[in-house]
């Protein structure tokens, strides 16, 4: 069995396409559809149904999936044991990110870790929290960058975490933003921006309200905790985001914490890989590097 035919097998997995899979391995698709034959003729079953232009995933082709990242890995492992040269850190790192870490986090560390590792290519992937271990289930993200309450999961290994806030903010000319004693209750009368479907800061937001009696009034929602923070700024309503993410403007004068008596939402930002996942020096540089800014106080 070759190894090649497996490793183009999970591209076309990662990719969900055989045209996908051959423009990126740099093969002819009928090179791609060749290998496939060949790595289904040898398990003695087929991987993919040929449905139309789609190519499912038989029973087989699912059950298949963790033994050949099994065996991609320790091919990997091997490379690295012989010539010297091999064990200079290269190849890629794909990492899945909520998309408030990673302007906070990720963005400041990527010219560090470039300059340390300049043979690494990064890959970069915005998702929420569940969907990002999805990503890792399946294998396509090495690294997943997620926020919430998560610090055990059965399949995952956690690398690396930090403890953060969430606040409530608001445009200084807003009506509560010069206020001390603020209630829960009395901020989520007011207009609330929204960030998203299934994100964390959105289920919690939600689940504060109905346990003040509460309903969240939003007109305005968007994917982006970016834009959110700009409509903060403009006056649109009040964000409830991440404070690391709110440091800067609210240092320069441009939002303002909101002083509320009954509430404090901690969490963790939290680094995870697959337990399946053999931890490539590519990820161990990063997680290193994300250690040290946590250590450092950012």
């Amino acid at each position: 069995m070759e190894l090649r035919n497996l490793n183009t097998f999970l591209r076309i997995t990662q990719l969900g396409s055989f045209t996908k899979a051959a423009k990126e391995l740099g093969y002819a698709t009928s090179t791609i559809t060749a290998q496939i034959q060949q790595l289904e003729e040898e398990i003695g079953t087929p991987l993919f149904e040929r449905m139309g232009r789609k190519n499912v995933l038989t029973p087989a082709g699912q059950e298949l999936i963790p033994y050949a990242q099994q065996m991609a890995q320790l091919s990997q492992q091997i490379e690295y044991l012989g010539d010297p040269k091999q064990r200079e850190i290269r190849g890629t790192l794909r990492i899945g990110i909520v998309e408030s870490i990673l302007h906070s986090l990720l963005l400041p560390l990527l010219k560090e870790y470039r300059q340390q590792y300049p043979d690494v290519s990064v890959s970069i992937v915005s998702a929420v929290s569940a969907d990002l271990f999805d990503m890792l289930a399946r294998g396509e993200v090495d690294l997943a960058f997620t926020m919430g309450h998560t610090l055990q999961r059965k399949d995952c290994v956690l690398a690396c975490s930090h403890p953060e806030e969430t606040v409530f903010v608001a445009a200084p000319g807003h009506p509560l933003a010069k206020q001390t004693r603020l209630t829960l209750a009395e901020v989520l009368d007011e207009e609330i921006l929204s960030i998203g479907e299934n994100t964390f800061l959105q289920e919690e937001v939600y689940k504060m309200a109905a346990e003040c009696g509460r309903q969240v009034r939003s007109h305005i929602q968007t994917e982006s905790s970016l834009a959110l923070l700009e409509l903060a700024k403009q006056g649109a309503g009040l964000a409830f985001l991440p404070e690391y993410m709110v440091r800067t403007a609210v240092q320069a004068g441009d939002l303002r914490i909101l002083q509320i008596r009954d509430f404090r939402l901690p969490f963790h930002v939290a680094v995870f890989y697959h337990k399946n996942k053999w931890v490539t020096p590519q990820m161990r540089g990063m997680t290193r590097l994300v250690e040290e800014y946590w250590k450092k106080g950012q």
